[in-house]
């Protein structure tokens, strides 16, 4: 008589780098990102946009990394009218802004979480000094990542914080390129 057994088998970690050679990846890298997929307390976020500029359409979105898991949220967004195509910069904080709107959905027992950005000056972004004097619908978007950046960081269950993804961090990271995937393929198609 075969008996069924509840238990669930774990199975390896998945294939990160499957069409690149493991000796082109530094293995501080790969540890790093492995670190990432498993950590339990921290959960990392990765955002990215994409703009499609002959139907003015921007798609951002973000993935989420934690306790062995990778979930992707992704969204169309209907820019406002700019007087020449739409800066990239405009789209990246609406991706932040993205994420930051709900990331907390996915937060399950963590208790931190890191949102990274490709926009190197995404913490200069978040302080008080005034930015984007010439163009008022930046820095109104400016304004609405901040705004809810200083809310989150009032109401949120879990300590965050925003980071700025370097090249060498984005280059062959799963993560990031997830991110990058989802919000290209909503404008591609």
């Amino acid at each position: 008589m075969n008996i069924k057994s509840n238990t669930k088998r774990a199975g390896g970690l998945p294939e990160f780098w499957p069409n690149n050679s493991a000796s082109d990846i530094p293995i501080d890298f790969k540890d790093w990102v492995i670190a990432q997929y498993l950590n339990q307390q921290c959960m990392s976020i990765y955002c990215d946009a994409s703009i499609k500029h002959n139907q003015n359409i921007i798609g951002v979105a973000f993935s989420v990394i934690a306790n062995g898991s990778i979930q992707v949220k992704q969204q169309y967004i209907q820019p406002v009218q700019f007087p020449t195509s739409i800066p990239p910069i405009y789209a990246e904080m609406k991706s932040v802004i993205f994420a930051l709107s709900h990331f907390e959905k996915y937060i399950g027992l963590c208790t931190e979480a890191i949102i990274y950005s490709d926009v190197n000056d995404i913490e200069r972004i978040l302080e008080d000094e005034p930015l984007f004097k010439k163009n008022p619908k930046l820095q109104d978007t400016r304004n609405e990542l901040k705004l809810l950046y200083d809310n989150k960081q009032v109401t949120s269950k879990v300590k965050f914080s925003i980071e700025y993804l370097p090249v060498e961090r984005k280059r062959y990271n799963p993560f990031y390129k997830s991110a990058h995937n989802a919000a290209y393929r909503l404008v591609k198609s």
